[in-house]
């Protein structure tokens, strides 16, 4: 027995199937418009969201915090001369894996680290500068803040780890150390700075 298309379903088929001859052969799409005209402005509306939607993502404001912030940041032990990690949250000093320093002060200070490939090995790595705040500013700033760095130069004591005498970031001589950390050394390669791998 063979299946029979009840005569309803096959009269509403045919009528559909004539209405889509008559939109190709001539009606095209303004007549579709015309015959739906709360779908056009239901598109129409949603074409305008659209790209409110994309003005409003592209023209907002960025967030203030531009760098990352790391799950660990690098401290110096300078009675070891050797990195170790801690918390990006503390300034330092802190206590140093080898105990305090010959004056009895922590011994552990935030390192810079940097390197001059993007994927180092631990011989890769050099400290470019240490730091610690500067007890007689007003300027208060986190170290893991990098947002102002203006802010940040003006709350801070910096030195090399071969120095003796910390100076104040701001100073010529702090100066003259930051400057060391943008330049390019003999093959033209300049120090990317590196966190502790998680």
């Amino acid at each position: 027995m063979a299946l029979r298309i009840p005569d309803v379903l096959r009269y509403e088929i045919r009528h559909r199937l004539e209405d889509l001859r008559g939109t190709a052969a001539g009606g095209g799409p303004r007549e579709w418009l015309n015959a739906h005209p709360l779908l056009a402005f239901g598109t129409a509306g949603m074409s305008l969201m659209l790209v409110g939607l994309v003005l409003a993502w592209t023209l907002w404001p960025a967030p203030g915090e531009s760098f990352p912030q790391a799950k660990a940041a690098w401290f110096y032990d300078t009675n070891t001369g050797k990195l170790f990690e801690g918390s990006p949250k503390k300034t330092g000093p802190i206590a140093a894996p080898s105990g305090p320093a010959a004056n009895g002060e922590f011994a552990g200070f935030r390192a810079h680290v940097y390197s001059y490939v993007r994927n180092p090995n631990d011989s890769d790595l050099f400290v470019g500068f240490l730091e610690q705040p500067d007890p007689e500013s007003e300027s208060k700033c986190s170290a893991s803040d990098m947002r102002e760095l203006d802010r940040w130069a003006h709350s801070r004591l910096i030195r090399r780890p071969a120095d003796k005498n910390w100076v104040r970031a701001t100073s010529s001589e702090g100066q003259a150390i930051l400057e060391e950390m943008i330049c390019p050394n003999k093959k033209g390669q300049t120090p990317i700075s590196q966190v502790p791998r998680y």
